[in-house]
């Protein structure tokens, strides 16, 4: 029997009246804050000025952010926002009510475009800096920035893997516990806790773990009766949570309650939990080694890289790992169901392909210089 990883991490580490700190932002913020330390520390080392960097991170923060925003906009939701083309560049939902959303969805692959298109422009204005020069040294703090991403979308519950039946597995359950509160309100629900309970012997069609969840409540005489119909209905009629927490149709999922007041009580409902590959946590750990390979390399030659060789490894290790992990992760959209390949795999072909022509070309450069 395996025992999975039950992931009920909240996506925000401290909540000041209505602001919520989120984690996303506290390490995208860090990986941003660490890839300028390391570029400064790179650029000094040259010879060249502090100020170089300044110029640069600002070029890179916006390429970032507006080129994931615009990825994924155009590669994953096009269908919606070309009719809603403010909404592309502002935090709010205009249809059917105006209300503040955030930017929700961002696409790295569109982070990755927009990067290297800035560097472009960078260096056409900066001419003492190369167009590959730069990028050599952009991608190691890039492949860092990225790792930090990445486990933001794990702090998130997001960019879940397919299910699977696997020791490294995790049930995601804080989405869950989210929505019940959010649906039934913090004066009915306050908290929701998950405990595991092993496998079963019933066949959803996919791994399961059967789970104990504890619902917090407000005194409700009727318990039985809201666990049973209440909570399994809120679960099953939506998608995005019933992904997390399967229930079987017509199953009695009340298991008991508990008096804690006067005023609450707890409620145990049988759930199973379906077990996922952490796909954020795969692709953190692999951005997390690639800027150590690369960083180790370029403290290894430093200005002797060869041009255009760090950058070539980073797009070939990276976009081929992400067109291998792409095999264990959910599809982000709807229509990448009917394609043989997803539109992260499809993304990828022509950023590795161009990783090995630059690869390439810059061994060919290096083996003309040792000739020369």
């Amino acid at each position: 029997m395996l025992n999975y990883i039950i992931w009920n991490v909240a996506p925000y580490l401290a909540e000041i009246g209505n602001f919520e700190l989120h984690w996303y932002s506290i390490l995208f913020a860090a990986g941003f804050y660490f890839s300028f330390r390391i570029m400064t520390s790179i650029y000094v080392s040259e010879g060249r000025k502090e100020t170089d960097v300044e110029k640069l991170a600002i070029y890179m923060f916006l390429a970032t952010l507006i080129g994931a925003r615009m990825g994924h906009c155009i590669f994953y939701d096009w269908g919606y926002f070309q009719h809603h083309i403010l909404e592309i560049f502002l935090p709010v939902e205009f249809e059917p009510e105006f209300q503040f959303t955030g930017f929700r969805g961002l696409a790295s692959h569109g982070a990755a475009f927009g990067i290297i298109f800035a560097v472009w422009l960078y260096s056409r204005k900066y001419k003492d800096q190369k167009f590959l020069y730069v990028l050599d040294r952009v991608v190691i703090v890039v492949a860092l920035a990225g790792a930090c991403i990445r486990m933001g979308n794990l702090m998130n519950s997001e960019i879940i893997g397919k299910p699977a039946d696997s020791a490294t597995s995790f049930v995601f359950t804080y989405p869950t516990k989210q929505y019940l509160v959010e649906t039934f309100g913090e004066k009915t629900i306050q908290d929701v806790h998950f405990k595991e309970l092993g496998k079963d012997s019933i066949n959803l069609g996919l791994p399961i773990t059967k789970m104990k969840m504890t619902l917090k409540t407000k005194r409700i005489d009727s318990a039985a009766a809201f666990a049973n119909y209440a909570i399994a209905k809120a679960i099953l009629k939506d998608r995005n949570y019933s992904e997390h927490i399967a229930i079987p149709l017509e199953q009695k999922i009340f298991l008991g309650t508990r008096i804690i007041d006067e005023k609450h009580q707890e409620i145990d409902v049988l759930v199973y939990g379906i077990p996922r590959y952490p796909a954020q946590l795969f692709e953190a750990i692999s951005s997390f080694l690639l800027f150590l390979l690369l960083y180790g390399l370029y403290k290894k030659y430093g200005a002797e890289t060869p041009e255009g060789f760090l950058f070539g490894l980073f797009v070939i290790i990276l976009f081929s790992l992400r067109f291998f992990y792409e095999l264990f992760k959910e599809n982000q959209s709807a229509f990448e169901d009917e394609m043989d390949w997803n539109m992260g795999q499809l993304l990828s072909i022509p950023l590795i392909l161009a990783g090995i022509f630059v690869l390439i070309r810059s061994f060919k450069i290096k083996k003309d210089k040792k000739q020369s």
